[in-house]
Formats: structure tokens, sequence, C-alpha cells
């Protein structure tokens, strides 16, 4: 049985005689009002962080289920996947037309959502660099059947399968990109992403962010995962999308219920200079770790829901027509 908040999660001895002796709340910048780039924490090369040895921890206590164990093995190949030369031959569109034919191939390729933005110095973890300044950011959508067994097997074998698929995308749209003549490096969304996805997929259109620290997307609420790549091809900056999920989560306190070690904050929090929603990281990872991933806070989060997110968004134009 899962315990919820109000039992006091504890983590194990085991675990939490490998937790370093810094916050990952300090090394994410909680409480900084200053911008700056953010630094690796978790899900990139051991050696970058302090929390390493608690990366390994988790693989070392995953459950040895053959479904997880084969969905893992083939996101890990999609991801090794090379991408072809660049062509000799450049063909030259204009942005706008690049545009439209690089979201094209995104959805055709499986992504619900697409959005092309400008990179941001703050966006890129500080030890890595980009090579480019234009980013598409994917999204594709998980099922909510799945997803709601949250933290069981079936939730954590569904987000490695999407994360799978965010690399197919971004894969694609990287080799397509190739094939015209121009530069792109695909990042996909998982392990050693140098970039923060959910700012460039906010500033993108994609969404808004939640409470639970996820994007909210407009018509696929909370089941998305998100993947990323970096081109020098022209193309033409979307928009952020506002659709009412800053004032519903303000009132809402689903996914801050749901969460078994309490790690979602009620409020904003000032976090690397931007006042945002923010989850508790120190709380976060040790009830993740020892339990195949979470993902609660998103499979109660009412936008998550089939159908659901079209329905709020009316409410919420009505309520402030």
């Amino acid at each position: 049985m899962i315990k919820r908040a109000k039992e006091g999660f504890v983590p194990s001895d085991e675990q939490m005689a490998l937790w370093p002796d810094v916050s990952g709340n300090d090394i994410n910048g909680l409480g900084e009002t200053e911008i700056r780039r953010p630094s690796p924490i978790y899900w990139q090369t051991p050696e970058l962080t302090p929390f390493g040895p608690l990366m390994q921890f988790f693989e070392d206590h995953a459950p040895r289920d053959e479904g997880l164990y084969k969905t893992q093995m083939e996101t890990d190949r999609i991801r090794s996947t090379e991408i072809p030369p660049i062509s000799s031959v450049r063909i030259e569109k204009t942005s706008s037309e690049w545009s439209i034919l690089a979201k094209q191939v995104a959805i055709d390729s499986g992504a619900v959502a697409v959005g092309i933005t400008k990179m941001r110095p703050e966006w890129v973890i500080d030890t890595f660099d980009v090579p480019y300044e234009n980013v598409i950011t994917i999204g594709v959508a998980m099922d909510f059947e799945n997803l709601k067994t949250a933290p069981e097997v079936p939730s954590a074998i569904e987000v490695i399968k999407k994360y799978g698929e965010a690399h197919i995308v971004s894969h694609a749209i990287a080799t397509w990109i190739h094939e015209q003549g121009w530069n792109a490096k695909s990042y996909g969304g998982s392990n050693n992403v140098p970039i923060l996805l959910i700012p460039p997929a906010i500033e993108s259109g994609l969404g808004e962010l939640g409470k639970h620290g996820s994007i909210i997307n407009r018509e696929n609420g909370s089941v998305l995962r998100l993947g990323a790549l970096v081109t020098n091809m022209p193309l033409d900056y979307d928009s952020p999308d506002s659709f009412g999920v800053d004032d519903f989560c303000m009132n809402c306190k689903a996914c801050q219920n749901a969460c078994p070690p309490d790690a979602i904050y009620p409020e904003k929090q000032m976090v690397r200079g931007v006042n945002k929603w923010y989850v508790d990281f120190d709380k976060c990872l040790p009830f993740f770790n020892e339990n195949t991933g979470c993902g609660i806070c998103l499979a109660a989060c009412p936008w998550s829901r089939p159908g659901v997110p079209g329905n709020l968004i009316r409410k919420i134009a009505k309520k402030y027509s």
C-alpha cells in the first residue's frame, strides 16, 4: 500500500546513507533571486552531480520486471540511434516555410505538440554547451490508464516508453533537417539532456507550468513527456499559451494532497531568479527512488483525465468572461 503524506513517508537508511552533504534544493537554486544557468542534479552522468550515488541506488532497486527491462532496452536502443550526416546541398526556404514543414515532421513522427523558440542561456545546464540557438520542443502523450497506476511498474513502463517515443520524434526532425542541408542536434527527453525542457516548451506555447512542476498542455493536460532538438535552420518563433492553468493551480490542491512525501509547495517559490511552482527535491527524490519512480502528482491532476482539459478551459473562460 502506498504511504500517503499524512502517514509520513520515511526513506530507508540505506538510501539516506548515500545522501550527499548538500541540499538538492540549493543546487536547483531555491531562494536565489538572480538568474543563472542550472547545475546538473539528476539523470546526468553520475560524476557530474553529488547525487550520482542516488542514481545508482535507483537502478539497483528497480523491480526485476521483464516488461520494464525490455522497455528500457528498447528506449536505450532508440536513444543511441545515429543521425545521418548533413547533406552537402543546402535547400533554401523562408523561416515560415521551414517552421510549417518541421512541425509537420514532428506530428507525422508521433508528437501531439510542437513549438519553436530561441534558446536562452539560463536554460542550458552549466556543464554543457549547445551548438545552435533555435530550439524545437515536442510533446508525446502518455496513456492515462497506465499513468494512474503510479508508482507501480505499469506507470514506470509508460514513462520509459514515452521517453523513447520523444527520442524517435526528435531524431526524425533532426534527420529531416540534415537532409535539407542544415545542422541539428537531437536531445530527445532523457539521460544527459544538456538543456531544461520545460522552460522552452512553455515559451514556445506547449502549455503552462503546473503546481506539480510539470507542464500542462491545452489538449493533453499533464500526461505529456517532452523532447527537444536544436538547429541553425531559420525558423519562426512561437508565443506562450495561457489558458488559466496558473490561477487554477493556486486554488487546486489535488497534486499537493496526493504527494506521499509532501514535496509540493502550496505557493510559488523563487528559483534562480524566477517565481514559479516548485517541487521540493529533497523530499521528492527519496520516495521516487524507492518506488520505481513516481508520477502520482500527474495522475492526480484534474487536467490529466481524458476529455477534461477542454471542459476546464471552457469553465475558466466563462468564469473570467
